[in-house]
């Protein structure tokens, strides 16, 4: 009996009412006594004055809650989207200590607060920034298919390198503490995170539109005071800080979970791409017949602008034709295949007596892998090698195809092994 007792003035003490049925209590008695002539006219005056004083304690109590109710919904629920970037956030990029940015090639906010960074480093403030790995082929393809108007994936590569050359020199030059990273991963959502660990920590975070005109959007800019969405998006950037790779790059041991070149059916607009503009080339096939005829016109245009070009063929009077039939090409015969490689130095003839530039070489051995090389070595240090490579698959239709950039650690092995079949090939010889 005394432990129900208990608990029901437990609960009752607890209840967020008991101000209020303390009020109609008492003014029931009151009320009573006053009704029975027990209490005189001065001890009721005084009464209701208490009561009234209860009643102003019981609003006073009732409008702090209200109004706690409200500005929880309002920093919890009604987080303002925008289409421009707040003046709050320049304000305080302009003081902040500390700023965390993830982004994908960051040059608009490298160029705008190169100022502000170098005021950090300099007052011994701390600055942590993650591109998009610009020596990752299939994610800046990816990155620069998502946007509206970068200019392809090579303007976008060298907009990241120019953005990453820009910061090693100013943590070279200032001695401060920037670290630079890159990401394995193509950012969908873009952070500028300004002194996160203080108590007047802001985040702006901004969504990356699927190829579009204009500034991407919604903007969010969040404070610390914003509650649970501060942590959320904070949390977030720093968890995609702390999956970049620094920058620059080891290459010596590929980093784990780094994706290898995979292979595909045909090289995708990027191959038109490197070797429209290319200033070297060089090519090795089994007979290439398709590459030649079909961008005919293109050799001869590169050969006018004084591209320089090598091919490298299998000799057609060689057993290596016999051995690549049977290997390589289940549906064609060995003097179907004899003649294919005759026509392509028919084309290679005239391109060689119209223009300079061009050298052609057989071999004798019946090469397992045809490659193009775009640019290697560079003649203009602004040039970015590239290696394309076709395999040759036994008896089966078809040649899986890949594409290999300076910095992966295969890209030289297989153009060593190109270059000594062709320092050990024989020039091709035509009749005058």
């Amino acid at each position: 009996m005394i432990s129900k007792l208990r608990a029901l003035l437990g609960r009752v003490a607890a209840d967020a009412n008991l101000d209020l049925y303390c009020l109609i209590i008492t003014a029931l008695v009151f009320t009573l006594l006053g009704g029975l002539g027990i209490s005189d006219v001065k001890t009721l005056s005084s009464a209701v004055l208490a009561l009234l004083a209860f009643m102003a304690f019981s609003q006073i109590k009732s409008r702090n809650q209200i109004g706690a109710i409200a500005r929880e919904r309002a920093s919890d629920d009604l987080v303002l989207l925008r289409t421009e970037f707040p003046e709050e956030y320049h304000a305080r990029r302009a003081r902040a200590r500390t700023f965390l940015f993830v982004g994908i090639s960051g040059s608009r906010t490298i160029r705008t607060m190169h100022r502000d960074l170098r005021r950090m480093l300099e007052a011994g403030g701390k600055a942590r920034i993650l591109l998009l790995d610009p020596t990752d082929e299939r994610l800046v393809r990816e990155a620069a298919r998502n946007r509206a108007s970068d200019g392809g994936p090579e303007r976008l590569r060298g907009r990241i390198e120019a953005s990453l050359e820009d910061l090693i020199h100013l943590r070279d030059s200032t001695g401060g503490d920037l670290e630079v990273r890159v990401s394995p991963f193509v950012p969908v959502i873009g952070f500028n995170g300004i002194d996160l660990e203080s108590r007047d920590g802001g985040v702006l975070v901004q969504h990356y539109e699927h190829r579009s005109e204009q500034e991407a959007a919604p903007i969010l800019w969040l404070e610390r005071r914003d509650g649970p969405w501060f942590d959320h998006f904070t949390a977030e950037a720093r968890r995609m800080w702390e999956d970049g790779l620094p920058w620059p790059l080891d290459r010596r041991i590929p980093p784990e979970g780094t994706p290898r070149p995979s292979f595909v059916t045909e090289f995708d607009e990027e191959f038109d791409t490197r070797l429209a503009s290319a200033r070297r080339l060089f090519v090795t096939g089994v007979t290439r017949n398709s590459l030649v005829h079909s961008r005919y016109g293109l050799l001869e245009r590169l050969l006018r602008d004084g591209c320089e070009i090598r091919v490298l063929l299998i000799d057609p009077d060689s057993p290596a034709v016999a051995v690549a039939a049977e290997r390589y090409y289940a549906q064609r015969s060995t003097d179907s295949l004899r003649e294919r490689i005759r026509h392509t130095l028919r084309l290679l003839e005239e391109l060689g007596r119209a223009h300079e530039g061009l050298s052609v070489r057989l071999t004798e051995h019946p090469l397992a892998i045809g490659l193009l090389a775009a640019d290697w070595p560079a003649p203009d240090p602004a040039a970015r090698p590239a290696l394309f490579l076709e395999y040759y698959t036994y008896q089966a239709a078809g040649e899986p195809k890949f594409t290999l950039q300076p910095d992966d650690p295969w890209f030289a092995h297989f153009l060593d092994e190109a270059s000594i079949l062709w320092d050990a090939a024989t020039p091709a010889t035509f009749a005058d």
